[in-house]
C-alpha cells in the first residue's frame, strides 16, 4: 500500500511539474505522438499507414484531402478546419474501411449559385450584345 501511495505522489508531481499548458497525455502539440484525437490541441491524431505511429497534425485546410469521421479516434486524413466542410463518403462503411476521404470546401461557396445562374437576364443581355 505504501508503494502505491509513493508511486501516486511521484506521478502527480511529474504531471504538476510540466511547464506551461502543454500536457503529457492531453493538450499535445502538432508533431507529438498520440493515441487518440482527443489528446491533440488540433483534435486530429493522424497516421499514414496501419503500422505507422500516429502524431498530432493540424486540421485540413481548404481544398485539402480530409476525412468525414473516424470510429477509432485516429485519422488517415484530418477533418477540415472550422468553417469548412468535408465533401466525401459519409457512410458507416467508409468510416470502418477508412475510405471516407473527401476534399475540404468553404461552406459558403458550396451553396452560392454561379454568376450565370444567379442573374440570367444580365448574362443573356451581355451575350446578346456581344454577338
Amino acid at each position: 500500500m505504501e508503494k502505491i501511495l509513493i508511486l501516486l505522489l511521484v506521478a502527480l508531481s511529474v504531471a504538476y511539474a510540466a511547464p506551461g499548458p502543454r500536457g503529457i497525455i492531453i493538450n499535445l502539440e502538432n508533431g507529438e505522438l498520440c493515441m487518440n484525437s482527443a489528446q491533440c490541441k488540433s483534435q486530429c491524431c493522424q497516421h499514414t499507414g496501419a503500422l505507422d505511429l500516429a502524431r498530432c497534425i493540424p486540421l485540413a485546410r481548404e481544398n485539402s484531402e480530409c476525412s468525414v469521421k473516424t470510429l477509432y479516434g485516429i485519422y488517415y486524413k484530418c477533418p477540415c478546419e472550422r468553417g469548412l466542410t468535408c465533401e466525401g463518403d459519409k457512410t458507416i462503411v467508409g468510416a470502418i474501411t477508412n475510405t471516407n476521404f473527401g476534399v475540404c470546401h468553404d461552406i459558403g461557396t458550396l451553396d452560392a449559385p454561379s454568376s450565370e445562374t444567379a442573374h440570367p437576364l444580365p448574362y443573356l443581355a451581355q451575350n446578346a450584345a456581344g454577338h
